[in-house]
């Protein structure tokens, strides 16, 4: 994989657009990205950054929204398995290994290269899932099916997507929500 990479994405479902720029750093990669949405009769701009291991596994997130007013969340996974959100332990969370950012398909890259499935049946994969606008952080049990050699399912409770990837894990096309028009980058 080469050390930078980018995609720019698409809304379908609602307005949006977004950048995202993964960089490879030392011991694991770092998720940056701006997404523009237009939601509940408003706009909002929001602006994250994950830092993952070389495992995949999620170490830290912040997120921050803005429309006027700006809020912001941060959260810690320690070694031990626990998340800590602004300061506050989230025992609700010890379970989870990804945090899924619910405006982006940035982090579904997060476990499809965690799990590195095989053709066959899904796997769970439970979440610390990330709310916009409001940034409210709970666990959301979620499953992956590789279907294909760059294809996946996506499924939590009574939703579902298939999901298109790069050689990278990098999401190409999610459901009718999300479609890349640019990806590229290198070292």
């Amino acid at each position: 994989m080469p050390n930078r990479r980018f995609v720019l994405w698409q809304g379908l479902a609602s307005p949006s657009l977004e950048r995202m720029i993964m960089t490879e750093s030392e011991g694991g990669f770092e998720l940056a990205g701006i997404i523009i949405q237009a939601a509940a009769g408003t706009s909002y701009v929001a602006r994250y950054f994950v830092h993952v291991d070389g495992g995949w596994r999620t170490l830290d997130a912040m997120i921050e929204v803005e429309n006027g007013t700006r809020r912001s969340v941060s959260l810690t996974r320690t070694p031990s398995g626990q998340w800590v959100c602004d300061g506050r332990a989230m025992p609700a969370l010890h379970d989870c290994v990804d945090v899924d950012l619910e405006w982006t398909p940035a982090t579904n890259t997060l476990p499809i290269r965690r799990l590195s499935l095989d053709a066959g049946g899904p796997r769970e994969a439970t979440a610390a899932w990330v709310r916009f606008p409001s940034l409210m952080v709970e666990p959301l049990v979620q499953s992956y099916e590789r279907l294909g050699r760059r294809r996946y399912r996506y499924r939590s409770g009574a939703f579902s997507a298939d999901l298109e990837v790069d050689d990278d894990g990098l999401v190409l096309q999610y459901g009718t929500n999300w479609q890349a028009v640019a990806v590229g980058g290198g070292s």
